[in-house]
């Protein structure tokens, strides 16, 4: 095992990460990720998910809670990391979830199924690797044909606030130190100097974080970040295609820049350009994005729907109800949908609003046509229907599963 490699393992293993609960995070409903691409995958059998670099399984079991018939395979570097998510997953009677103790540099002893894993998650993991080109190339091996990629690695120029606590407290402790000595003494740093570095960007919470966090944040041992096109290159490099980012929202030029010609000239721009752009303009801490194997293309679900159309609500998208109950009634007040971390968008009486109704308790995926008639029972025409459920395919409300899922 390379030194470096060690060092991380030695790190982590003295401070497991990530700390906190399970949680449910974005980019990890693997149907959701499948639909991303065109290309569906064999029927007949569950999905087969990796967790490249787990850790503690905080994303991995929030991902397995809600995914009971979908089989999950975490890996990582760091024992006593893996015994933490083992635990919890005992806890939580998850049959759904194995564990494996690995290096992602080399992926020796990885069981890999037949055809590939469906989808791939690499959180936060490929930028501490000695070499992350290495590291994405050997995931790709291991990715069937049609699968996806969810992958989230440093965005260097959202970082550059950060790296800058980072330096001094180098040059307070240098790294030559024991960690735990620097630990100490990059706490005293933060705690007592009045320092606009400590506020600047998204990082001023640097006083209130766990132990775990600080060194993870401050005193790595080892890490990569990546700018737009440095990112490209390392997808690019591992045979793999850019299919999306997991919030699109959050590189939409049209969000930063207003109506009028320096737009319009931005939008004229190759794509990797624009994302620059808004890369340098915004801070990105993280670059979080969609993959899949080169030559397989984006799926749009618009241009193709039909009233065979298979439909399915994003489990990525909250639906806000407020009813108030009256005498042998009940009135719905407001209806609003937040997808991700946006804001939520208010529904006002109207198609869209009774199309969102209609499919609130929708536990599986449903066709156009059954919406449509439903829908024609309250007095919506069919070309209401359509472009209700286009408006919510667009804003991300609504997803088109393949036939498999």
């Amino acid at each position: 095992m390379h030194a470096t490699t060690e060092s991380v393992r030695a790190m982590y293993s003295a401070f497991p990460y990530p700390s906190g609960a399970p949680a449910l995070r974005q980019a990890t409903d693997a149907r959701l990720l499948l639909s991303y691409v065109e290309r569906g995958r064999p029927a007949g059998r569950a999905i087969r998910v990796l967790d490249a670099g787990c850790g503690r399984g905080v994303g991995l079991i929030g991902a397995a809670v809600t995914q009971p018939d979908v089989d999950f395979l975490g890996v990582d570097l760091c024992r006593e990391a893996l015994a933490d998510a083992r635990a919890e997953a005992a806890r939580r009677g998850l049959a759904n979830v194995r564990f494996a103790e690995l290096d992602l540099m080399t992926l020796e002893g990885l069981e890999v199924p037949s055809g590939g894993f469906d989808v791939i998650l690499s959180s936060g993991v490929l930028h501490h690797l000695v070499d992350p080109r290495e590291g994405l190339r050997r995931l790709s091996d291991v990715l069937a044909p049609h699968g996806v990629v969810s992958l989230m690695v440093y965005g260097r120029r959202g970082r550059e606030s950060l790296y800058r606590v980072v330096r001094a407290i180098d040059a307070l402790a240098p790294r030559e130190l024991p960690l735990e000595q620097r630990l100490r003494l990059g706490r005293q740093l933060v705690e007592s100097a009045a320092s606009e570095a400590f506020t600047c960007g998204p990082w001023n919470d640097l006083r209130t974080i766990s132990d775990v966090e600080f060194v993870d944040r401050y005193l790595n041992v080892h890490e990569t970040s990546y700018d737009v096109p440095a990112l490209f290159e390392l997808v690019e490099s591992a045979g793999l295609s850019f299919v999306r980012w997991a919030e699109p929202a959050d590189w939409d030029i049209e969000a930063l820049l207003p109506a009028g010609p320096l737009r319009e000239h931005v939008k004229s721009l190759p794509r990797t350009r624009q994302f620059a752009l808004v890369d340098e303009l915004t801070f990105r801490p993280s670059l979080e994005c969609v993959l899949a194997k080169a030559g397989q293309r984006a799926r749009s679900s618009l241009a193709e729907l039909d009233r065979t159309s298979a439909l399915a609500w994003s489990p990525e998208a909250l639906l806000r109800i407020e009813r108030r109950n009256l005498r042998g009634a009940q009135r719905t007040e407001s209806l609003s949908i937040q997808v991700r971390r946006r804001a939520p968008v208010a529904l006002t009486s109207g198609p869209v609003a009774r199309a969102a109704l209609a499919i609130e308790a929708q536990q599986e995926p449903f066709l156009l046509d059954d919406l449509t008639k439903v829908l024609a029972e309250n007095g919506v025409r069919a070309d209401q229907a359509r472009s209700a459920v286009l408006e919510l395919l667009a804003i991300e409300a609504l997803y088109c599963p393949h036939v498999a899922d």
